[in-house]
């Protein structure tokens, strides 16, 4: 779904501008001076281009192969091979986005770095104490309730027993939360060891392969506990495609017809 995403929240208009969001998100982490904001705005646009010609055909391909699959009940394998296919599919659009991003932050002084990394710590804590806040329950709620808002959009009206799922669902993810919390503490340190070798002929690689490694939730560590969590989600995400009503599959369908025809109207722009 991060690919879904990526093409732009299924509107055009956000793909096109996506060049700007991202300017603007990394500015509110970093100041740039008018060379830097320069620079970086042409490797966006250079990378989007790539992005347009390489990417898209394969995310409408992979919206058709869906749509096509979607017709019958999904299995536990297909489950776990779309999920396979968006998470390449998501690297390889944050492997083409992360050549701009990497010659950016090459170019940053030491201040900006600091900058950088005093702001990344500044709002991951901040994330961190506005969930202590909460109890157990209510982490839970708040969780089902967003998973619930998202299927919605994409299923229409849920039933009580595929709000139960998406609940069930939502205590999988607490569960997972410190070891979700140690990945993004860990990528942060690798991001900041990379940092302070940027000058290094290996940096944009190494950068590269760190962006990629968060999108697919990449870490030796924890790769038992994260395969355990995914096991999990494709066999209840298995249970909820079986309850889909028929309303339900015609609400999607339209859906998925609609945003393989913006990715096709982007590819040829």
């Amino acid at each position: 779904m991060a690919v879904v995403l990526v093409v732009g929240c299924a509107t055009r208009l956000a793909y096109n501008n996506l060049d700007v969001w991202l300017s603007y998100r990394f500015s509110s982490y970093v100041s740039l001076d008018s060379s830097q904001d320069s620079a970086f705005d042409r490797g966006l646009d250079r990378a989007l281009a790539i992005h347009r010609r390489q990417e898209l055909p394969k995310i409408h391909r992979t919206i058709d192969d869906l749509q096509a699959d979607l017709l019958t009940p999904m299995t536990f394998s297909q489950m776990q091979e779309y999920y396979t296919v968006f998470t390449r599919l998501g690297q390889d659009s944050a492997a083409i986005l992360a050549d701009p991003l990497a010659d950016l932050l090459v170019s940053l002084n030491e201040a900006q770095v600091a900058q950088l990394e005093g702001h990344l710590r500044q709002r991951f804590a901040e994330y961190d104490q506005k969930r202590a806040k909460l109890s157990q329950p209510e982490k839970l709620a708040k969780r089902a309730e967003r998973l619930q808002d998202f299927t919605q959009d994409w299923l229409g009206s849920l039933t009580s027993r595929q709000e139960e799922l998406l609940t069930e669902l939502a205590g999988y993810q607490l569960e997972m939360s410190p070891v979700f919390r140690s990945l993004r503490n860990g990528y942060f340190e690798r991001l900041k060891q990379l940092m302070e070798n940027r000058t290094s002929p290996a940096f944009k690689a190494q950068f590269t392969q760190l962006m990629r490694d968060m999108v697919a939730l990449n870490s030796p560590k924890y790769q038992a506990e994260i395969r355990f969590y995914l096991n999990r989600r494709f066999e209840l995400m298995r249970r909820l495609n079986h309850t889909m009503s028929p309303q339900q599959k015609a609400f999607l369908n339209r859906k998925l017809v609609n945003l393989r025809k913006d990715v096709a109207l982007l590819i040829n722009q």
